[in-house]
């Protein structure tokens, strides 16, 4: 049994005629006679009986037509009700989000969020490093989130935004400073800091590293403004960061571009769980952020491709 028989069932006994009937449900008239058969073989009991050219329902039909009229409109009800919340954009969507995003970017997607939803829609931002941001997803604390990607997560879709480069994090007032580029070759011996492994920047960095000519570089740091005030009270430190909003705390501290590194170094995603129900509001926020980077918003940022975690 199953719901098209049911309704086979429902559109026969109102019309009490299979030909007009087959033709309100848009089936050939064998379809619907084969359909009334298996439910009836499978009931056990006959549902119609002819009356001329037309049919009319068995006692047990009329008894079987009363659950079944119950049971439609009650499952019609259900599916309006679902639709009617599903256009109701009010509510709230619960966002986490690292640094990385934090500049132009950010404020420009919320803006340009509120100018065509209005403010029916609350967004409360949360901020935090990608582990535990993805963490939240998981346990439905938070609905999205900026952040990078984290291997063996077939629960969470990502999906790219934008990218930043990795850079030589120097004071003003080092050797490097003025340098329109460096080599990692020149780095050598130099007392170099990065991003600590178990977080994506991190795994990101130490493969960069294992191909590279570089030994004894510290990987201590969870975030850019650790690091970034780190080396602007030591003067002999460079760092191995992303070119983010956390160096523009610091006047004091400069970049300087990596020789043979990509400049989409590191990808930030949109996370979301698969399975978890989503609100009118959250999928519209997912579908917006989409429709943003896809129109190429002048940010600094490259849309042109996705790099690999």
């Amino acid at each position: 049994m199953n719901l098209s028989q049911l309704y086979y069932f429902k559109k026969l006994a109102e019309l009490q005629h299979y030909t007009r009937a087959a033709k309100e449900l848009y089936i050939a008239q064998p379809t619907l006679s084969d359909a009334i058969s298996s439910l009836e073989k499978e009931l056990g009991v006959a549902l119609f009986c002819r009356d001329g050219r037309s049919v009319k329902l068995t006692p047990d039909g009329k008894e079987f037509h009363r659950y079944v009229s119950d049971s439609l409109r009650a499952l019609d009800d259900g599916i309006e009700v679902m639709a009617r919340r599903k256009q109701q954009m009010g509510g709230t969507v619960n966002l986490g989000t690292t640094f990385t995003v934090q500049d132009d970017y950010l404020p420009a997607l919320l803006k340009a969020y509120h100018e065509r939803y209005g403010d029916d829609v609350r967004i409360e931002t949360y901020q935090a490093f990608t582990n535990y941001l993805t963490q939240s997803l998981h346990n439905e604390t938070l609905d999205v989130s900026f952040c990078g990607r984290r291997d063996h997560e077939p629960d969470i879709e990502y999906l790219p935004v934008l990218n930043r480069s990795l850079e030589l994090g120097v004071r003003v007032d080092h050797p490097l400073a003025n340098r329109a580029s460096v080599s990692l070759e020149e780095l050598r011996g130099l007392r170099l800091i990065t991003y600590r492994r178990g977080t994506p920047i991190g795994e990101e960095v130490q493969r960069l590293l294992e191909q590279s000519p570089l030994e004894g570089v510290e990987a201590l740091y969870d975030d850019d403004i650790t690091m970034a005030s780190t080396v602007s009270v030591d003067g002999g430190l460079a760092a191995l960061m992303l070119n983010s909003i956390g160096l523009k705390l610091f006047s004091n501290i400069t970049t300087v571009p990596l020789e043979g590194v990509r400049p989409d170094f590191y990808w930030v995603y949109l996370a979301h769980s698969k399975k978890h129900a989503k609100t009118a509001a959250v999928q519209s926020f997912i579908d917006f952020v989409q429709e943003f980077d896809a129109a190429g918003v002048d940010l600094g940022y490259r849309l042109d491709s996705e790099g690999e975690q």
